[in-house]
Parts: structure tokens; sequence; C-alpha cells
């Protein structure tokens, strides 16, 4: 199997003999090595860097035979199998024991986690969005010097009306609140002052 990248001599090396009439058939002989590839010695933390290099990334030599494809297999005994045991949550260390019974406790931190996160965006969120608004309304200087203007025919008779723009509350007399109004004598009023004026 021939193959280009980095990668191509990493699974496996096979090849056949066929005899053709351009190019006959003999065995291709490669006298091996004693000597066994060196692996780089890395670090013990397990990371990309640190397992580079343990598997071989080179071409192996290898003997062919006639007419029976022989493969290299890059498989070794001499290499230890990563532990990735400091990566883990010690519900689930023990590979020889099924993971469904830590399943619940270890999604419910997820999603504690998930919605702490979710709350506390969406208050940053607000917060932004509300000043942003504020900054674009009208300053209180502005606000003091204004003017507004109601249509009193809009307001029903002895209902309230609300104008939050200016903070005020407009209520339409009925007659008969009217008449209440002025049979009061204004001297008991604190700010003495007749409600017809």
């Amino acid at each position: 199997m021939s193959g280009s990248g980095p990668f191509a001599p990493v699974p496996s090396a096979t090849s056949s003999g066929v005899a053709g009439a351009l190019r006959p058939l003999v065995q291709a002989a490669v006298p091996a090595t004693s000597e066994s590839p060196v692996l780089d010695l890395k670090l013990s933390v397990l990371c990309r860097e640190s397992l580079r290099g343990q598997a071989a990334g080179w071409p192996l030599i290898a003997s062919v035979g006639l007419n029976v494809p022989a493969s290299v297999r890059y498989s070794h005994t001499d290499i230890k199998v990563p532990d990735f045991s400091d990566y883990r949550h010690p519900e689930v260390l023990d590979s020889t024991k099924s993971s469904k019974e830590s399943s619940e406790a270890r999604k419910g931190f997820s999603y504690l986690i998930t919605a702490t996160t979710t709350v506390g965006v969406a208050y940053a969120a607000k917060n932004v969005i509300s000043q942003f608004v504020s900054s674009m309304s009208a300053s209180a200087d502005v606000l003091a010097m204004s003017k507004i203007e109601i249509k009193l025919s809009d307001i029903p008779e002895g209902k309230n009306m609300a104008f939050k723009w200016r903070g005020i509350i407009v209520h339409a007399l009925s007659n008969q609140e009217i008449d209440q109004e002025a049979a009061v004598e204004v001297s008991q009023l604190r700010d003495p002052q007749h409600d017809l004026e």
C-alpha cells in the first residue's frame, strides 16, 4: 500500500509481486538490521508533544516473498500505554465498572455550571443594554425644562392616565367629584387653595 503524508508508513506497508511484460518477477530482499528503532524520550506530561514519537514515523525494513503479500505491522509491546487517570473524574477511574451510576451526578454538575454561567451572562447583558439605552435618553436638565401636551378629551371621566415620560398622573374629575371638592372649606386645608381655581 503506497500513500503520501506523514502517516503513510504508520498503519501498514504491503506489497505484492506481479509479473509483467516489461518487468520480470524477482524477489526483493532487503537485509534486516538487528538494531531496533530508538524512540524519542519525552516528558511525562500527556500532551501532543510528549506523545509524539511513540509510534514509528519512518519506513521499517521488510522482506517480500513471491506471490504472497507481505506487511509490516507497527505494533510494539515495549511501548507503554498512556495513563489518563490524572484527567478522569474519580467516579470513572475504574475502567471495569459501568459509568452509568455516576452519570447523573456528573451531568448535574455540568448543568449547574452551565446554568450559573447563563444567568451571569444574562445579568451582565441586561446591565450593558440598560446603560446603553439610558445613555441615549434625555438628561435630567432637559427633562426638567421640557413640556408635555395632554389632550384631556382622551381621558375618560373619573379615570386616571399616567404619562411615564414626565412622571405625571392625570385624573379627569367627574361632576360629582367636582361638587364634592367645591363644598370643602378652604380654611380647613393645610395649603388653602380652592379646587376650582
